[in-house]
């Protein structure tokens, strides 16, 4: 059970419908929980879909950051919400796979770079060899949009704990069950 109620648009003041509405997806408990600080909320998802459209990453590789922290940080809600979106992005079941078991060099160099890097974020742990590693890779701008991306990601995998936001339904648990068909 969540330490604060799940708001909706109609709990809030409405100068943050707006920002409420825009918060709409799949994640109803985080923006739920969110919309109990609407001035934070409003900023959140401003600032959130800033850092999303310009952090320098396509959609799969966004989803690789994400699924990296969530994994690293053992946060069910964020792995739940985005392994749907990973597969829909076009990472494979088998680079799902590997973040979840932290397989990084499995990965395509790209993508092993980014995976090793977003989860040294999510530890503390970035040294000079896995930042040189991205940055052979990318250009400074996307540098800071991977950092920050893992940042919040990983500020926000303490909220949601420190709150106990659960996922709108059943977790799906740290495997693929009931997104794949296993042979």
């Amino acid at each position: 059970m969540a330490r604060v109620p799940y708001l909706d648009g109609d709990d809030i003041p409405d100068e943050y419908g707006a920002a409420f509405e825009r918060s709409r997806s799949g994640a109803t408990h985080l923006f739920g929980a969110l919309a109990n600080n609407p001035p934070v909320l409003d900023a959140f998802v401003t600032f959130a879909g800033t850092l999303w459209d310009e952090c320098g990453l396509d959609a799969a590789d966004r989803e690789l950051v994400v699924l990296t922290v969530a994994r690293q940080t053992h946060a069910d809600y964020e792995w739940h919400q985005h392994v749907p979106l990973a597969l829909e992005a076009g990472l494979s079941e088998a680079t799902v796979r590997a973040v979840r078991e932290g397989r990084y060099d499995d990965l395509e160099p790209h993508r092993e770079a980014i995976a090793s890097y977003a989860a040294a974020v999510a530890t503390a742990t970035v040294d000079d060899a896995l930042h040189r590693a991205l940055a052979e890779r990318v250009d400074d701008r996307t540098v800071v949009g991977v950092t920050m991306l893992a940042g919040v990601y990983t500020g926000l995998a303490r909220f949601l704990d420190a709150l106990a936001v659960g996922p709108e339904e059943s977790f799906v648990g740290w495997g693929l069950d009931g997104l794949e068909s296993e042979s």
